[in-house]
């Protein structure tokens, strides 16, 4: 899992360039669609590393099919166990992406975890009395990857800091809504 992550925002740091007259969503989806990297005797485009292989070849929002057809000999590099912490490891080099960051074997569950709840910090807050969890839009595109709505204030809470603002949600049993933030798709030029 390391590794793909590490290649996936490889990728993207290398050719970021090429998003800076990106002037639509569309452009952008095609910088993650078309085959850049070569790896061994495949290529792949980011959207195969993302949702191929990090994601358990499921389709990436918006779409109807995952981006490998059964048998595609590169799934047999897939990692084992999917973690939906992936999502926070992932760089796309603009403003409401996760941090650009290298990740390493023997710490990788540690590294998620910190760039995971490092996400959180930046981009959650809790509102109207815990009534409300205003949340990156990234949680949107992929619920399904957090258990729905119910799994992505359980995964947020769980790494929300401030006890009083836990209780605060807590209190509401369940009867939270979620709102999210719009994704920022300006590229990071830091």
């Amino acid at each position: 899992m390391a590794f793909w992550i590490n290649v996936f925002n490889a990728g993207v740091l290398r050719d970021a360039h090429e998003l800076v007259g990106a002037s639509s969503v569309r452009q952008v989806q095609a910088f993650f669609e078309r085959p850049r990297l070569r790896i061994g005797p495949h290529d792949y485009s980011l959207d195969d590393i993302e949702h191929g292989l990090l994601r358990g070849n499921v389709a990436k929002p918006g779409r109807s099919r995952p981006p490998m057809q059964r048998g595609d000999p590169r799934l047999e590099s897939m990692p084992i166990v999917f973690d939906e912490r992936v999502h926070f490891a992932l760089y796309s080099a603009c403003r409401s992406s996760p941090p650009l960051r290298i990740y390493g074997y023997g710490w990788l569950d540690r590294q998620l975890e910190e760039a995971t709840a490092a996400y959180i910090r930046q981009g959650v807050r809790v509102e109207k009395q815990g009534a409300v969890i205003v949340v990156p839009r990234l949680f949107h595109w992929f619920a399904q990857d957090f258990g729905g709505d119910s799994g992505i204030v359980e995964f947020v809470v769980a790494r929300i800091e401030d006890e009083a603002v836990v209780e605060m949600v807590d209190r509401r049993l369940g009867r939270v809504k979620l709102q999210y933030t719009e994704f920022d798709w300006t590229l990071n030029r830091r």
